[in-house]
């Protein structure tokens, strides 16, 4: 090939790359603008879920910012459940007392920072009856009680259909119902708690009772079963559909072993194969969504905090004479010499809705629920411990005498 000749191949060759490489592939005028808009888009959306993630997310922080109670640094994460028992352990009065008194928090406590008595708009007191928490036994002894210190125990409350969560219309009906009772009044219903103001109405003296978790449960599935309970609710629903018998006869620790539904405890579940009461938060956390997911740390949050701010007094019938002292102390009105009059209803009063034929359940089954409840223990515990505050704030003279030191 001649010297030309390759120069000339050479330079075709060139041209030809230099083509594919600076081609443009011609695209129809209407594509280039719909994918132009396609992608305006999809910018905006996205933009638009981004910014509703934040404002969730600064809303969640808000809601799980820890309360100037929890700061105290008594939480149920103090303690893990294999301590549970110890003398030391935080989640008793001695443990409680030695930890305030080791952060140096017990010269300043007082009771005057733990009463939300004051905070109360009106002379009524709510009752937000926790279900299977021995509340039957402080409502009859509330029936004694009216007589001697001048207040009414309202029925109407009990009486009602109990329900997971109330829509808006119903909670005003039922903080309505409360404003227009007399000064004076206690107004007890299995109910969440509810905002009055946000009904415009002012806020009643508000307690409740809290009892192990894990305890309840087990109470509540043998309660279910129960032959007088069941004879009442088929009398009230004749055509309601028959449980087999073998559903009476069914053992807790069978149940749970077998991995039955009705047993399983499932984390953040909103649904639930039979009705049980589970979350005991929900009854402190109230209507919202956000309440109803089953051992959510968000809920936990929530109840903890409506307990700090909103209660006057959240005792347990595990700690009877601690619960009646601080009642009596924080909320006189209703409750002044309860503990002295308590002892001479205390027999029939501490046997009240026991099931005293209620099986064993083994230890083993007992610790497989409790994995699943332990952020209804976080919350159980800081109940405990705010309990244990209020009485060391009246008693701590009387402790140190005690050598609680």
């Amino acid at each position: 090939m001649s010297l030309n000749a390759e120069r000339s191949y050479k330079m075709k060759l060139r041209d030809v790359e230099n083509a594919f490489k600076y081609r443009r592939i011609p695209y129809p005028k209407r594509s280039v603008e719909l994918i132009a808009l396609l992608a305006i888009s999809c910018t905006f959306f996205l933009f638009m879920h981004t910014n509703k993630l934040n404002s969730r997310l600064k809303e969640m922080e808000v809601k799980l910012q820890p309360s100037e109670f929890s700061a105290l640094g008594l939480t149920g994460n103090h303690i893990s459940g294999h301590d549970a028992g110890k003398h030391d352990d935080i989640n008793t009065l001695h443990g409680t007392y030695q930890y305030l008194k080791s952060t140096g928090q017990l010269g300043s406590l007082t009771p005057s920072q733990l009463n939300n008595t004051a905070k109360a708009e009106m002379d009524r007191l709510f009752f937000t009856r926790c279900a299977k928490v021995g509340s039957e036994s402080l409502l009859e002894f509330m029936e004694h009680l009216q007589y001697i210190n001048n207040f009414h125990v309202d029925k109407y409350g009990m009486k009602k259909q109990s329900k997971r969560q109330l829509k808006p219309l119903a909670q005003a009906k039922t903080a309505g119902y409360i404003y227009n009772m007399d000064e004076g009044s206690v107004y007890i219903e299995h109910i969440p708690w509810i905002d009055f103001h946000k009904y415009n109405l002012p806020k009643p003296i508000l307690i409740n009772l809290v009892r192990d978790p894990v305890e309840r449960m087990i109470s509540w599935y043998y309660y279910v079963r129960n032959s007088y309970r069941n004879a009442i609710f088929y009398r009230r629903n004749p055509l309601a559909p028959l449980k087999p018998t073998a559903w009476f006869k069914k053992n807790y620790n069978e149940c749970v072993r077998s991995g039955d539904p009705e047993c399983q405890y499932v984390p953040l579940a909103v649904t639930d194969v039979e009705g049980n009461f589970k979350r005991q938060s929900i009854f402190f956390c109230g209507h919202d969504q956000d309440c109803l997911p089953f051992n959510s740390p968000l809920a936990v949050q929530i109840a903890k905090r409506r307990v700090e701010t909103e209660y006057a007094v959240v005792g347990t019938w595990e700690e009877t004479n601690i619960t009646l002292t601080v009642l009596e102390h924080y909320i006189p009105r209703y409750f002044a010499r309860a503990k002295m009059i308590f002892h001479l209803y205390q027999k029939s009063l501490q046997n009240r809705n026991r099931n005293n034929r209620k099986p064993h359940v083994d230890a083993d089954v007992r610790a497989m629920v409790r994995r699943n409840f332990t952020h209804e223990y976080d919350f159980y515990y800081f109940c405990k411990q705010r309990l244990y505050m209020q009485y060391i704030a009246l008693k701590r003279t009387e402790l140190e005498r005690l050598n609680f030191s």
